[in-house]
């Protein structure tokens, strides 16, 4: 009888080598100290800590966010064996598709002693006891490991399966679902995944930071550091925001985080630091932000500059319904355009166009071009992440800096690139 596998790197799509480090003190703000040995401290990065049962009961009735961060308390209990598909599931590049090599972790809500270890003639028997509701395999897809700070010791050693009190920090509804197959997909929506281990047995964890490998293998060697991340990113930040975790990732990998449909412009083989933080929204970049308490910013390794954003409630045409207004929807009296979660890059080409722009605030795409080579006369447009509309009296559309990078009847003459879901075209300049 043995342990779930350690080393697997089950469910990754292209085969990532990941060293895991966990830094003490890189939180943007103080996390509040542990409460006493024999219980959970009771937030974690400014959220309060759920019980199971809580976390799968909010989960349930929506009232996770999708991709929120939730803090999740209870036992962990290192058996040497979890529940998986029987037969044994052959490999599947989802992340979070459940097989029998998958990395997952045992929480339940109460303590639970679920290994009985016996010595006898024929030798050492191991017997796994199957765990009381209400407890949740949490996921670890590549990128979220926290096996390195877990107990370590031989199959035989009874203290390996000496239940602990844990907080987990992670998310329910990870955009890695809609990789998952359809007799999967449902469970994967529902799968609470691990992005750091906040506390253990009486002891509080800093960021989880990952550093992978390329599509070939390759280990990455970013030139930032994890405290050079933090000090690149705290101008962006509130003051009372926390980091949870750091990860290192090209930008031709970066869907193997973010899910499908979020592709970004520029060279794959660059290297972007995705970065997970709980509390209030970035005032940079300036998106149209909801009401979410946490989300994920991404930086450029080369330059420290942040390259996109998403959670904290913002809705993208990449992500889902963007729900356009046909009146002021900014402060300022600004509009909302369909954005990306990605800001320009500037660098543009691929689809030749011969079109204007044009917009009025009473429409609810606010601005589209018109087609100049004949087919549909209208065509809809995306932009980059942090762009906005005024009328002034009429249309302009600032960059995220407040720039005013396009007016009505401008030329355009090129985009990004198509996109088959929604037909739209995706405009960064340079736009001539």
């Amino acid at each position: 009888m043995f342990r779930w596998p350690r080393a697997a790197l089950a469910g990754t799509a292209f085969g990532l080598i990941l060293v895991a480090v966990f830094v003490a003190g890189l939180a943007l703000r103080s996390t509040p100290a542990p409460a006493a040995p024999e219980g959970v401290p009771k937030t974690v990065d400014g959220l309060a800590v759920m019980t199971v049962s809580q976390a799968l009961a909010a989960d349930a009735s929506g009232g996770q966010p999708s991709d929120g961060l939730v803090a999740v308390g209870g036992w962990f209990n290192p058996i040497p064996a979890h529940s998986c598909p029987a037969p044994m599931a052959s490999f599947s590049p989802a992340a979070l598709e459940d097989t029998c090599t998958a990395r997952k972790l045992l929480l339940t809500e109460t303590k639970q002693e679920l290994v009985v270890i016996e010595a006898g003639g024929a030798g050492t028997m191991i017997t796994t006891i199957p765990p009381a509701a209400p407890f949740l395999y949490a996921r670890e897809p590549a990128g979220s490991y926290v096996d390195p700070l877990l107990p370590a010791g031989g199959f035989d050693d009874p203290s390996m399966y000496r239940p602990l009190q844990v907080v987990l920090v992670g998310h329910f509804h990870d955009p890695r679902a809609a990789l998952c197959s359809a007799d999967q997909r449902a469970a994967c929506e529902s799968a609470f995944v691990v992005d750091r281990l906040a506390w253990l047995d009486g002891k509080g964890f800093g960021p989880n930071v990952s550093i992978g490998g390329d599509s070939n293998g390759t280990a990455l060697k970013p030139r930032l550091t994890a405290e050079g991340v933090v000090a690149a990113l705290r101008p962006s930040l509130d003051p009372s925001n926390a980091v949870v975790s750091m990860a290192v990732v090209t930008l031709g990998d970066i869907t193997t985080i973010t899910g499908p449909g979020m592709q970004a412009s520029g060279n794959g083989a660059d290297l972007l630091w995705f970065v997970r933080i709980a509390g209030p929204a970035p005032s940079f970049p300036p998106m149209a932000w909801g009401a979410g308490t946490s989300g994920w910013i991404v930086l450029d390794d080369a330059t420290g500059r942040v390259r996109g954003a998403g959670g904290w409630g913002f809705v993208s045409e990449a992500t889902g319904s963007f729900p356009p207004s046909p009146r002021p929807s900014l402060s300022g009296g600004l509009f909302a355009l369909p954005t990306t979660n990605w800001l320009a890059r500037g660098a543009c080409g691929g689809v030749g166009l011969d079109a204007v722009l044009h917009g009025s605030p009473t429409d609810p795409r606010v601005a589209w071009l018109v087609n100049n080579l004949g087919g549909p006369p209208r065509m809809e447009v995306l932009w980059p992440a942090g762009y906005r509309a005024r009328f002034n009296p009429n249309l302009e559309v600032l960059d995220e800096h407040g720039n005013v990078v396009q007016r009505v009847g401008d030329a355009v003459t090129g985009a990004c690139v198509s996109n088959a879901d929604t037909g739209m075209l995706y405009l960064e300049p340079p736009f001539k």
